[in-house]
């Protein structure tokens, strides 16, 4: 179980560079506090696009703008509007979810040159760990990166004195430091409390609604411990927008608004504790800065989609040939994710080529679960 620790201070960050993701986890000593999930294909907030201005978005003062992915995205602006067809100059608030286009701003300072055409990426989205290293700053004692290309550009990135170290692409970096048991923790909605009781957190396209169950113990124990193990979840889960708690009522009760806020003073996301709704349930908000974990990793059905099980396969796979120095490499998978490794993550599949500089045969497998992949030499 993942270590549930008040007033943490972050002191490492772990990078693995993987076909075509990078994932990072801010942590301090065993309690893992962020998790960013970053594949090179996808939208990431704060990247800067010049997009092409499209119709008015229907009853809003906004426009929806087209830079380049299946959606458009929506420009929140007061009229005059720019013209149709028009370049515009945005940054990237809230990237695509579900059925959602891009929530954007207009990025008053960006340049561009008159041949570039719209939509185009402009300036790619703010790195992560420059982000925490900028925050935390001699915070942070241990910088540790697979591969040794990302150890590299990060050690560019951050400049003289960071302490990026390098660990070996045969290591399981996440798993050997309970990183990959903190990501399946933080995709299960039920969440034990060290007293026995429970934290469900479910959430829907408007609200993300949690539930304390006291289970044996006495209710004021449980909301206390559940609302800091929330406050924890809210910010490992990147969890926003609308959230409401239906806390037990009992004892103490009145208080528990406060302990909440003072939980969630450390978490830099900007957050907002209302108090109680009439019907008794606390209500809050936290800014949207980019996808749940769970909207990163799962698919409807709430398990792992067919994207992330194809990114897991080609990690796991290339560790493994670097391991056994497998030859001639054949990679047996199940006939979804043969496809999507075919198509979309065809890219993420020629960096894995690259990787063990080899060529990795693709064979679907219609006896394999979705779940299932072997890594065999031809």
């Amino acid at each position: 179980m993942v270590q549930i620790v008040s007033g943490d201070v972050p002191d490492t960050i772990f990078v693995s560079r993987s076909p075509g993701e990078t994932r990072a986890v801010l942590s301090a000593g065993d309690e893992v506090l962020e998790i960013v999930h970053r594949r090179d294909a996808d939208v990431q907030p704060s990247a800067i696009y010049l997009g092409r201005i499209g119709a008015r978005v229907p009853g809003v003062d906004a426009v929806f703008v087209d830079i380049g992915t299946t959606q458009p995205g929506i420009l929140k602006m007061k009229p005059p509007f720019p013209a149709e067809g028009a370049a515009q100059a945005v940054v990237v608030g809230v990237p695509p979810r579900a059925d959602k286009g891009c929530v954007l701003k207009v990025e008053p300072n960006a340049v561009w040159s008159s041949s570039i055409k719209a939509p185009k990426l402009l300036q790619a989205a703010s790195d992560p760990v420059r982000i925490w290293w900028d925050r935390y700053g001699v915070a942070i004692k241990r910088i540790c990166c697979q591969t040794r290309a990302e150890a590299t550009r990060l050690a560019s990135v951050l400049g003289e004195g960071a302490p990026v170290e390098t660990a070996l692409v045969s290591e399981n970096l996440f798993a050997e430091h309970g990183i990959e048991d903190a990501i399946e923790f933080s995709l299960n909605p039920v969440v034990p409390l060290p007293s026995g009781g429970s934290v469900i957190i479910e959430s829907t396209a408007a609200v993300t609604a949690i539930d304390i169950n006291s289970g044996a113990t006495d209710p004021s124990t449980a909301n206390r411990e559940a609302i800091e193990l929330i406050a924890k979840e809210l910010r490992r889960r990147n969890i926003a927008g609308h959230i409401v708690i239906d806390v037990i009522p009992g004892k103490g009760r009145g208080a528990l608004p406060r302990i909440l806020s003072k939980a969630m003073a450390a978490d830099p996301v900007p957050s907002q504790v209302a108090g109680y709704t009439p019907l008794g349930m606390i209500e809050l908000t936290r800014q949207r800065t980019g996808l749940s974990l769970s909207e990163s990793l799962l698919g409807v059905t709430g398990s792992l989609s067919t994207k992330s099980l194809g990114l897991k396969i080609l990690r796991d796979s290339v560790r493994a040939v670097v391991t056994t120095q497998i030859a001639r490499v054949v990679l047996e998978v199940a006939p979804d994710v043969h496809a999507v490794l075919l198509g979309d993550l065809s890219p993420a599949l020629a960096e894995a080529r690259e990787l063990i500089k080899d060529d990795i045969a693709l064979s679907a497998r219609a006896d394999f679960p979705r779940a299932r992949f072997e890594v065999r030499s031809a």
